[in-house]
Parts: structure tokens; C-alpha cells; sequence
């Protein structure tokens, strides 16, 4: 009892607690803090060490000396009327509470701010990582039924010979992909080795196929030599080869036969049903395919060239559409092709109200002849549910989409996602777009289009998960702006510092993901639009000003304003697919009130879809200092 009393009278118990809690709060702000400057990790563990060695040392100081007014002082040479212990020990428990209450805080800090995103942060690290790996393992084995269909070459000085190869290739393509058992690459990714000499061995790497189908064309007249063959990727052997002299009305013959020929040189079965659907997605006459070639050609070179009037080119595009669908009614695919003019003209800031109203009933009639002739149950599913999304009724909508997305295939909808995405159709989206992804694995619209229903979801680690997935078949992907986003919802101290080369000169749905980073950086409306510097709103493929001017107030908390612009669109043929995707943009819940936008309000009544749509991106308040 005597040493307890003595040691008390000497404060080494007070300098034990003190110094406990003192290192421990020193340990927990140095591993926080000493990572953001990039320190080694022994430097965080130097820390711990010189502590716990520093421990005794002190304890013994407490023991042998104490403090006097005139100083430090050895406790044998201190005399009764010199001693200030009283007081040294309500100074050390004063200190001993400041310390604590220290502790405490930083640890509530820890708990609920630090730490999830640390955890945040390390699950989307592991599914990166486990997202890489799949992607790789996807990559180097594939089913032995896999194959991808290349583009065909033309051996012909006609100019529309390259048109006839080209159909020619995606119609065996289409035919195979309705044989059950076959793995077939979609056209987009094939059709990237066109006019390349990549190996067989190096096309099966980069898309994932144990099989190729190449082949060349000679047309002369009204007749054609087709060649095929049909060759392992592994080891370059050569499973089948054919050639063809036929009569062009005997196209759709030929394709048949060597989508048959593949089947069975990779112990495919057939049965008489799915001859009988392989023939209804064939299309017979030759001069239907080439002038469907010669519009796809126009519909890309309007959505990549830059030079080009997104919606003159659609135009063009549809020209040719028209002339397919003139010789063969039932062309399912250049009706749906046809679609995307109308629904961009819906969209685009710049056309009129007359323009809109006949867009809006062009595409309505249009995917409902999509529909009709669909080749499967899912693209007919997916042209039904596009087609009521953008109509003036939206009855059993809700029950429309979930059987859409319900339907096995490797289609990959158009304007869907987006729309479904801002009423909770995220998870049901996801393993369709990643089925689209894994048929057509270099088709970065499928890759981005994930992203962003990933992202509308909140879901972050998705988001990177993807990229990482893509980065599998595109090594050196550079950063998108949907991936800096996710790493600024997750709190990446990169992602909110700094300018990246992700969000340069951004315009459209770039500028909106400019201006999320920017509320996910404290940024106030001003501070914003002073950081991102945006560019002319003329120079842009796609005029959507209205709704990204909508999404801009909203995460600004200019409530007058965001109703003022949602009113406008409400007004608008089909605005109630703009609304929605404005919803999808922001992430931010109800970006508008519902009173604003009488029109929207009444679809969402009749529809059965949820409202309002939860937070998917938790914003710091407007109050909060800019970084």
C-alpha cells in the first residue's frame, strides 16, 4: 500500500495513463495520416516502436523527479514547502480528460466516416482485382463452341461487293447464333479485325473464341464464289473449308449450308426448329443486305465522325434502311436500326415541337414493325418495351420491362437501361448487359452502357469492376470519366484533387459527370462551373443542354430553377423518357417535383414504377468548404 500511495504522490500512475492514451491517439492519426503523403509503411511501425520503448523511460521520470516553480527536479533534493504535487496532478488530470476526450472523438470520427470508406475503398480493390482475373481467365479459355464470325473479303472491284461480303458474314453470323450450344461473338467485335492481319491464334486471345470463320467473296454478275473455312484458334488447324459457285438468289442457301457445316464440325447438333428459326433470321434477298451494309456504314459514321450532323447522318442511314425494308418487309434489324433517328430527334435540343410530335409517331410505328418480325423473344421484348417507354401511355410499363430483361439472349437494348435505371431496374439490368458484354467484348457501347447502370445505382465498385473487366479484352484503357466519378463517390483522395485528362473539356453527359465530381468535392454552383471551364454547347454530337442544365440545378440545390427546366421537358413529345434519364444522370434522387411536371406524373400513376427514386450518390452538404 505504501508504494501505491507513493506512486500516486509521484504521478506515475497519472503519467502511465496519460502516456497510454497519448501514444495510442499518436498511433491512430499517424496511420491515417501518414499514407495520404505517401510515407513507406516501416515509418508507421517506427512510430509504434519508439513509443512502447519510450514508455519506461517516462515512467521513470515520473518516478524520479519532480516539478518545482523553479524547475525539474530530482524528488530526494525537493523539501515539503517546494513541492507542487497537488497541483502537477490536477494539471495531469485535466490533462488526462483533454487527451480522452480526444480519443473518443477521433475514434467516432474512425468508426463512422474513416472506416467505411476504407472498407469502401478495399472492396472495390478486391473486385477489381477478382474483375481482372476473371476477365483474363474469360480471355484465355474459351468453349470449345465459341467462334467468331470475320468480316468476309471482298475479292471484287464492284463497288457494292464489300457491302455484299459484309452482309454476307453477319448473316452467317446471325445464323449461328441461333443454333443452342454456340458461343457467337457479336458483329461489332468481329468486325474490328476487318482489313487487319491479326493470326487466328491472336483474334481467339483478344476475344475470347477457340474458333474462327473467315472467308472470301468474287462476285461477278449475278453469280458469286464464296469461300470458308472454318479454323482452331489454339493451334491454327483447319477444321473445315468450303467453296461456293452460286447464283446470288442462292445467298440465303449458302449461309444456311455453312452455318450447318460449322455446327457439325464442332459437334453441334440441329434440329429441325432451329433450322426453321435460322432460316426466319436469314434474309434471302441479296440487294435488302446491301443496302442494310450501306446504312449501318452511315448510321456509325454519324454516331464516331466528328465532322458529321449526328441527326443528317442518321438520315442517310435511313434512306438505305428504307430501301432494305422496300425489297424485305420483314428486315427486323433495319427497322430497329431505324428507331435511333427518331428517338435522338426526340432529344435534341434543337429541333422542334412539329419535329418531335412526328418523331415520336415514327418510332412508335417503327418498333412496333421491329416487334412484329423480331427474329427471337428478346429483341421482341426489347423493341416493346423501347416503344412504350417513349409513348404517351405507360399502363403495365413495369411488368413490360421485367419481362424484357427476363429474356436469355445476347441482345443488348438501346435507350432502355437508361430509363429503367431510374426506377430501380438496376440489378435486373446488370447480368443482361453483362451477357451483352461477354457475346461482344470489344463493343464499348455494351462496356459503357454498364457503367452507367452501375453508377446510377450507386454502386461504385461495380462501376471499376467493369472497367477492370473491360481492361481484360482492351489492356491500356485509359481512364473514363464514369471511372473517376466512382473513385470520387469512394473517396479516392486522387479523384478529388486535381484536373484529370477523364474530364478535359467536358461536354453533355461528360459536363454532368464533371459537375458531380464537383459536389463530391464541397464545390458550390460558382466554384463549379469555374473548375470545369466548360466548352462551346454547339461542338457536340448529341444537343441534350436541357437536361443536363436540369441535372446542373438539382445538384445545386436551385430547386425553382431544376422544376422550371423538368416543366420544359414534361411539355416535350416522349418527356417523360427525358425526365427519366435526367433522374439517371443525377443520382441524386428526385431531382424535380413532381408538381412541376403534370405529364410525368400522370405516366408515373398509371405506370406502377416506384417514386421518388432513392439516393444513389451521397453528396456533402453545399455548406462545406471547397477543398
Amino acid at each position: 500500500m505504501n508504494l501505491i500511495t507513493e506512486l500516486r504522490r509521484r504521478n506515475v500512475i497519472r503519467m502511465a495513463g496519460l502516456y497510454l492514451v497519448g501514444a495510442w491517439l499518436i498511433t491512430q492519426v499517424a496511420a491515417t495520416v501518414l499514407p495520404l503523403f505517401g510515407a513507406p509503411d516501416w515509418v508507421a511501425r517506427s512510430v509504434i516502436v519508439v513509443l512502447a520503448i519510450g514508455f519506461v523511460p517516462a515512467l521513470i521520470i515520473a518516478w524520479v523527479f519532480e516539478l518545482t516553480p523553479s524547475g525539474l527536479k530530482r524528488d530526494a533534493d525537493v523539501s515539503p514547502e517546494q513541492s507542487i504535487a497537488p497541483q502537477t496532478a490536477r494539471r495531469m488530470d485535466r490533462m488526462i480528460i483533454v487527451v480522452l476526450v480526444l480519443a473518443l472523438g477521433y475514434f467516432g470520427f474512425d468508426k463512422f466516416v474513416l472506416s467505411p470508406r476504407r472498407d469502401a475503398a478495399l472492396v472495390s480493390s478486391v473486385q477489381t482485382q477478382e474483375a481482372a482475373r476473371t476477365a483474363a481467365k474469360s480471355v484465355a479459355k474459351a468453349s470449345d463452341h465459341s467462334i467468331a464470325v470475320l468480316p468476309f473479303v471482298s475479292r471484287s472491284n464492284e463497288a457494292d461487293n464489300e457491302f455484299f461480303a459484309d452482309g454476307l458474314s453477319e448473316e452467317i453470323l446471325n445464323s449461328l447464333a441461333r443454333i443452342d450450344g454456340m458461343q457467337v461473338v457479336g458483329r461489332t467485335s468481329s468486325f474490328q479485325f476487318k482489313g487487319k492481319d491479326d493470326s487466328p491464334h491472336d483474334i481467339g486471345e483478344k476475344l475470347g473464341v477457340a474458333n474462327v470463320l473467315e472467308g472470301s467473296v468474287r462476285r461477278e454478275g449475278q453469280r458469286a464464289r464464296i469461300t470458308a473455312q472454318l479454323i482452331r484458334t489454339s493451334d491454327g488447324k483447319l477444321l473445315w473449308s468450303e467453296t461456293y459457285d452460286r447464283t446470288l438468289q442462292d445467298t440465303l442457301a449458302v449461309q444456311l449450308d455453312i452455318a450447318e457445316n460449322v455446327a457439325g464440325a464442332l459437334n453441334v447438333l440441329l434440329d429441325d426448329k432451329q433450322r426453321a428459326m435460322m432460316r426466319k433470321a436469314g434474309v434471302g434477298n441479296v440487294d435488302a443486305f446491301i443496302a442494310y451494309q450501306k446504312g449501318w456504314k452511315l448510321y456509325l459514321d454519324a454516331h464516331r465522325d466528328e465532322k458529321i450532323s449526328l441527326l443528317d447522318g442518321l438520315r442517310l442511314a435511313n434512306a438505305q434502311f428504307d430501301n432494305a425494308i422496300a425489297l424485305e418487309p420483314n428486315y427486323s434489324m433495319a427497322h430497329y436500326a431505324k428507331a435511333d433517328l427518331y428517338e435522338h430527334t426526340l432529344i435534341d435540343d434543337r429541333t422542334t415541337q412539329a419535329e418531335r410530335r412526328d418523331a415520336q409517331r415514327a418510332v412508335l410505328q417503327t418498333l412496333a414493325r421491329a416487334a412484329e418480325t423480331g427474329p427471337d423473344a428478346q429483341q421482341r421484348e426489347f423493341a416493346l418495351a423501347e416503344r412504350q417507354m417513349l409513348s404517351d401511355d405507360w399502363r403495365g410499363i413495369a411488368t413490360r420491362l421485367s419481362d424484357a430483361l427476363a429474356q436469355p439472349g445476347c441482345g443488348a437494348p438501346n435507350w432502355m437501361p437508361v430509363f429503367a435505371s431510374a426506377f430501380g431496374y438496376a440489378d435486373a439490368l446488370e447480368p443482361v448487359l453483362e451477357r451483352a458484354t461477354v457475346c461482344d467484348p470489344l463493343n464499348s457501347i455494351n462496356w459503357n452502357t454498364r457503367a452507367w447502370v452501375a453508377r446510377a445505382a450507386g454502386n461504385a465498385g461495380r462501376v471499376q469492376s467493369i472497367y477492370a473487366q473491360l481492361r481484360g479484352y482492351r489492356p491500356g484503357l485509359p481512364q473514363s470519366p464514369q471511372e473517376y466519378l466512382a473513385q470520387a463517390m469512394l473517396g479516392h483522395k486522387d479523384a478529388l484533387q486535381g484536373r484529370p485528362a477523364a474530364l478535359a473539356d467536358p461536354a453533355g453527359t461528360t459536363y454532368g459527370i464533371a459537375m458531380q465530381v464537383a459536389r463530391l468535392r464541397g464545390m458550390d454552383r460558382t466554384q463549379a462551373h469555374a473548375w470545369i471551364r466548360p466548352g462551346t454547347r454547339t461542338d457536340i454530337k448529341m444537343m441534350q443542354w436541357q437536361i443536363v442544365d436540369l441535372v446542373d440545378a438539382a445538384l445545386f440545390g436551385q430547386r425553382e430553377e431544376a422544376n422550371r427546366l423538368a416543366a420544359q421537358l414534361d411539355a416535350r413529345p416522349a418527356g417523360g423518357l427525358l425526365l427519366a434519364i435526367a433522374v439517371t444522370y443525377c443520382g441524386c434522387g428526385a431531382p424535380f417535383d413532381l408538381s412541376a411536371t403534370p405529364n410525368f406524373k400522370a405516366r408515373l400513376d398509371e405506370s406502377g414504377l416506384p417514386w421518388p427514386p432513392p439516393v444513389a450518390i451521397r453528396y456533402p452538404s453545399l455548406s462545406v468548404a471547397t477543398p
